[in-house]
């Protein structure tokens, strides 16, 4: 699972998933408010350990928001664990990540890659050719090897009108043209994105492969 918003337990009952591994993007609240239901979590749902991935700088903001949870914290080289349940017999496993430097979990090859996000960065995820870019106004140059020959690309298009942190639909289009992903997904939009709306935008301009997201889509590989 990618991110851990403040609904986590609500939107992974409804879809029937119990993640045992979540990566996280960057430390604001709407990504990582969930964490503090993970105690009760751990000891009534999963029953199993967990592992996340997370920066440093997202570390910082996980422990400024949630203290109590590393109260009795050990570490394994850069790895926090903490423990919950009785006599903690369930651990979450903290494990630090860096851009560009690709980790495995679960089988899979997880690729972090920088993104700007205003003030300042959030990690862009890709897995094979899937890619998930939450929360990006722009991506540095370092970063365009990581969106090339995308199959599905999850997209930030926050606003209708350009804003210093977040995606539009004219800079989308400006992204689709870069980097040709075979199909696009738009996310993180705010209450003033009509679904339908949205869509047509991107028809009528000729990106029928582009289309807002919605709770409990499933996503297939393109057929191109």
């Amino acid at each position: 699972m990618i991110d851990i918003g403040p609904d986590f337990r609500l939107q992974t009952s409804r879809a029937n998933v119990i993640p045992d591994t979540i990566v996280i993007t960057h430390g604001h609240w709407d990504h990582i408010a969930g964490i503090g239901e993970l105690p009760y979590y751990m000891e009534e749902v999963l029953k199993r350990d967990l592992n996340v991935y997370t920066d440093e700088t997202c570390m910082a903001f996980i422990r400024g928001m949630f203290p109590y949870l590393f109260f009795e914290e050990k570490t394994e080289g850069s790895t926090s664990i903490v423990g919950f349940g009785e006599s903690n017999q369930y651990q979450i496993f903290w494990h630090r990540i860096r851009a560009y430097e690709a980790v495995e979990a679960n089988d899979m090859k997880i690729l972090p890659f920088s993104q700007h996000h205003g003030g300042s960065d959030s990690l862009g995820i890709r897995i094979a050719d899937f890619v998930y870019s939450p929360d990006v106004k722009s991506f540095p140059v370092q970063s365009w090897d990581c969106l090339a020959d995308i199959d599905t690309w999850i997209l930030d298009c926050d606003y209708w009108e350009p804003s210093e942190s977040h995606g539009d639909p004219e800079t989308v289009l400006k992204l689709v043209d870069q980097f040709k992903p075979r199909q696009v997904f738009l996310t993180h939009m705010d209450e003033k994105m009509d679904y339908s709306v949205l869509k047509s935008w991107f028809v009528d301009r000729g990106y029928a492969h582009v289309v807002p997201a919605y709770d409990g889509l499933m996503i297939e590989p393109s057929s191109t």
